[in-house]
């Protein structure tokens, strides 16, 4: 089911290329660290980040609700994803065993490739979300929620000084991934 989720979304091939790229730490961390009106310049490149980039760098369709993290869902929607004995219990976060266990492999994918905290223990109303667009039950646009993504971690990481930035850093392989492709636009890469 999960393949065939994240196929059917022309989310799978973003999911192998983020295993193929070798992500670089201190590449990731000079781009966020130098994001400024979508625009980051590293050396003498300046690059553009934007959902529009994210859709062309991934391959992800660039199409479907504009939703972030901190507007609220509805609980109805989440509902359907919750084991029976827990539907009462419905906060903002809330244990993973609380999630049917038939959507437990896909949420682990999405944890991994999508929201990147490494927080596996624990759910956030944003997962059930973002698990709602590879279901197909709410669309989600899901380059421009990653967009979103970098530019919080952005925030977060340049009013920060550089060792505290470090806990901030995550979607390595995704800014890997848009670094190439602007460079391979430039026909340096």
């Amino acid at each position: 089911m999960t393949v065939t989720c994240f196929r059917y979304l022309g989310c799978y091939e973003f999911c192998e290329q983020a295993e193929r790229v070798h992500h670089h730490l201190e590449l990731t961390r000079n781009f966020v660290a130098n994001i400024y009106h979508k625009k980051v310049k590293l050396t003498k490149v300046t690059f553009t980040i934007s959902s529009s980039i994210i859709a062309d760098a991934t391959g992800i369709p660039n199409v479907g609700e504009k939703w972030y993290k901190a507007q609220d869902l509805d609980e109805h929607y989440y509902e359907p994803y919750i084991k029976s004995r827990y539907r009462n219990e419905k906060k903002r976060t809330f244990p993973f065993m609380f999630l049917e266990d038939k959507y437990a492999p896909m949420m682990r994918i999405i944890m991994k490739y999508f929201t990147c905290e490494g927080r596996f223990s624990r759910l956030y109303t944003y997962h059930i979300r973002i698990l709602m667009h590879f279901t197909r039950a709410k669309m989600l646009n899901i380059p421009y929620f990653l967009f979103r993504n970098i530019k919080k971690m952005a925030y977060i990481v340049q009013k920060n000084p550089y060792p505290k930035q470090m806990c901030s850093i995550y979607n390595y392989s995704l800014i890997k991934m848009i670094v190439l492709h602007h460079l391979n636009l430039l026909n340096i890469f």
